[in-house]
């Protein structure tokens, strides 16, 4: 649903009237995305049954057979393919490489480097662009840009606090993990930096031209200062269990506000 909240993000940051291409942008990926999550179970399949937070899932638990996934994954990237087609070709392409990224580069690569982040994050950031595309403009205008970035930038962190929680989980089940690399300190360090520059990014938001009403402004700083503020406490000054779940909360609140400001701003202006 984030992921698709993103495309719809990008399409509405063009300022269009939704119409029947935003359904089909709506329909169209979720189920690709649907369709890339199942494939990617399949292929983690003998992961996922290694590690306590994954080991009830449908695959290792036994409930359906790979086969039967696969096939389902083919039905759902396919017609989330189709609905993306009716909104142009650069939507669809844009998808179907989405799905290059994620299933066949940035999930291999998680067993053999920690930097699969990076393709990891290029794909979180494709999304908005689908919506863009969709919505009938050029897919590298400026706004279309600044939205990549942004997502790119937060994906870091988001998986990254993930890897504070679960990393050993991870490294016993077989995957390369930043925590072999680093103390949980530095990788706190490291994230709360990324989460830093992300805020920051933001406030470039002249450079690729938007115009921000005033009000929407003073929320977007007040929010970013309140987000930074938030993230130090979670990650350096709160000791009690559940903090790094809290700080995960937050950076995707964090995100969707975000998306919220944008997409206000684009139909007021």
């Amino acid at each position: 649903m984030m992921v698709t909240f993103s495309a719809l993000t990008g399409y509405l940051l063009s300022g269009s009237i939704p119409n029947l291409s935003f359904v089909s942008l709506f329909a169209g990926l979720f189920l690709l995305s649907s369709g890339a999550s199942v494939l990617n179970q399949v292929q983690e399949c003998r992961y996922d049954a290694l590690m306590k937070r994954t080991q009830n899932r449908p695959l290792p638990a036994g409930e359906i057979s790979e086969l039967n996934a696969s096939l389902l994954s083919l039905v759902l990237i396919s017609g989330g393919a189709m609905l993306l087609r009716m909104n142009g070709t650069v939507p669809m392409l844009l998808g179907l490489l989405n799905i290059v990224f994620y299933n066949l580069i940035y999930t291999p690569l998680k067993s053999r480097s920690w930097l699969a982040i990076i393709p990891g994050a290029v794909v979180g950031g494709v999304p908005p662009l689908i919506g863009w595309t969709s919505a009938g403009f050029y897919l590298f205008h400026p706004h279309a840009v600044f939205l990549f970035i942004f997502v790119f930038l937060w994906q870091v962190p988001h998986f990254w606090l993930l890897m504070i929680k679960y990393g050993k989980e991870y490294e016993k089940a077989g995957f390369s993990s930043i925590s072999r690399m680093f103390t949980e300190l530095q990788i706190k360090r490291i994230v709360f930096f990324w989460g830093l520059i992300t805020s920051l990014f933001l406030l470039l938001f002249p450079f690729f031209g938007f115009v921000l009403q005033p009000v929407l402004l003073g929320i977007l700083i007040l929010t970013n200062l309140f987000f930074v503020w938030q993230f130090h406490r979670y990650l350096f000054q709160e000791k009690a269990p559940g903090t790094i779940r809290k700080a995960f909360i937050l950076i995707n609140s964090y995100a969707l506000v975000i998306f919220i400001l944008l997409t206000i701003n684009a139909l007021i202006s």
